[in-house]
């Protein structure tokens, strides 16, 4: 695949898949009040971003107001997101960001916090251990979007794989394919359909 070809795959894949973050310099930063204390490991944390980008991708996507998703972790400090996203202003690495920074309002121009049932605390323990191993790795963002290779990922790829490592499938088996990809790619609108996921909250930040 051409540099040409590989730029306009990445491109984009980011509108669909990690158009969510970043917004205007001047915007005033806040948290929505969500109940924070409440977000459990296991959770899976949805934002819109603010950019033209991620409202094209919520039109698109079958009208599901996501385009970016990570998993929740309990930490000592709270509720922590880890997920990744690609970024001229990162390394591109794992990232574990407070609950509280991932939804802040220059970020987020809308989110939500879904619940997977039926969970046993030994898979919300293999889910938390890989998670946490995937925070302490090298891996950076895939712009390939290919499953096939386990070194590099993309955001639904990273929750993909974190709850598969507690035997379960999110996406369970739905996938888009976009023009240019070797292979079919997961929207986070293939893991929200889940009829096993509930919603705990959801908000609309003021623009």
């Amino acid at each position: 695949m051409s540099i040409l070809i590989r730029n306009s795959v990445a491109a984009a894949l980011a509108f669909v898949l990690s158009a969510g973050c970043g917004g205007p310099a001047e915007r005033s930063v806040t948290a929505p009040d969500i109940p924070y204390d409440s977000l459990q490991t296991a959770d899976l944390a949805f934002r819109l971003g603010r950019s033209v980008e991620s409202e094209m991708i919520a039109s698109y996507d079958e009208g599901m107001r996501y385009s970016h998703v990570g998993v929740v972790i309990r930490c000592d400090s709270g509720a922590a997101v880890v997920h990744i996203e690609p970024s001229p202003m990162t390394d591109e690495r794992v990232r574990c960001d407070s609950a509280e920074d991932f939804f802040r309002s220059d970020r987020a121009a809308a989110g939500a916090v879904m619940r997977l049932s039926g969970l046993n605390d030994i898979q919300k323990a293999a889910i938390r251990d890989y998670a946490l191993r995937l925070r302490d790795s090298q891996i950076v963002f895939d712009h390939d979007y290919s499953m096939a290779d386990s070194t590099r990922m993309y955001c639904t790829e990273l929750v993909e794989r974190t709850f598969a490592a507690a035997g379960i499938s999110l996406s369970q088996d739905r996938r888009h394919r976009f023009p240019l990809t070797r292979e079919p790619v997961i929207l986070p609108s293939d893991m929200a359909r889940n009829a096993s996921l509930s919603t705990i909250t959801a908000f609309t930040a003021k623009k």
